[in-house]
């Protein structure tokens, strides 16, 4: 009986903890890839990860032209991103009032501007971890059935700078995961097909890139067949993606 007891109570406890719990990635023990996170729901990454890159490969004229420097196609589209997803869903106050946009658009460029200098001079320091999403069910959305454990949340900047410095997956010291019972993932992608000026060969490079194995695509017939042939597990998975996307581009 004294057994039975322990099995149980571990039992609830391990129940309680997926319910809702923020889990450090040392406890998962395992590296995380991040292409998996950004493909496909997560095209907001791609827009971050090219600003980042803009702001490494062009700092001079960040800091001695802004204006030229926000004239960048990557800017344009890193403002798209922060007006119609970030100010859209975590700020509507300030997404209804134009007129404080730009002053809080250009105070966001600074600050990840000094992130990656501080992420390019000191490394990643992990006292803040990067954090993922997950559940013990994952919703669909937009009709999109996405058969993965892991989601991009908060920190995707500095998950950005990793990236670009060459790290490919999150170590379990740089992460930790948010289990909820139920988790329904974010679709940013949905909302940058519809913003930016993104096109249909653009977007099945994207969407190749991982679903093929670093191939850059642009049909999607071919995309479909090549998974079909290697990655047969995921093609259910990529058909959901292209039933809502290919209708967008």
């Amino acid at each position: 009986m004294p057994n039975l007891h322990h099995f149980l109570s571990r039992a609830r406890a391990r129940v309680a903890r997926y319910r809702q719990e923020i889990v450090p990635g040392s406890e998962i023990a395992k590296s995380i890839d991040i292409g998996r996170l950004i493909c496909p729901l997560r095209y907001d990454l791609c827009v971050r990860i090219e600003f980042m890159r803009l702001l490494r490969d062009e700092w001079a004229l960040y800091t001695g032209d802004l204006d030229a420097f926000l004239d960048r196609p990557q800017s344009k589209a890193y403002y798209i991103w922060f007006s119609e997803v970030a100010c859209a869903r975590y700020m509507p106050r300030l997404y209804r009032n134009k007129a404080l946009m730009e002053p809080a658009f250009v105070e966001r460029v600074h600050e990840s501007a000094r992130l990656w200098k501080s992420i390019e001079r000191n490394g990643y320091g992990p006292a803040t971890p990067i954090r993922l999403g997950s559940g013990r069910t994952i919703r669909s959305v937009n009709g999109k059935t996405i058969n993965a454990t892991y989601f991009a949340g908060d920190g995707c900047h500095r998950m950005s700078c990793l990236y670009l410095a060459g790290h490919t997956r999150l170590e379990p010291e740089q992460y930790e995961v948010h289990f909820r019972r139920d988790f329904t993932p974010l679709d940013n992608t949905a909302i940058l097909l519809e913003r930016l000026p993104l096109d249909r060969a653009a977007y099945l490079r994207f969407i190749s890139r991982f679903y093929c194995h670093g191939l850059t695509l642009d049909s999607a017939d071919e995309v479909l067949q090549h998974v079909a042939s290697e990655s047969a597990d995921l093609l259910p998975e990529l058909q959901s993606v292209f039933a809502f996307d290919l209708s967008r581009v």
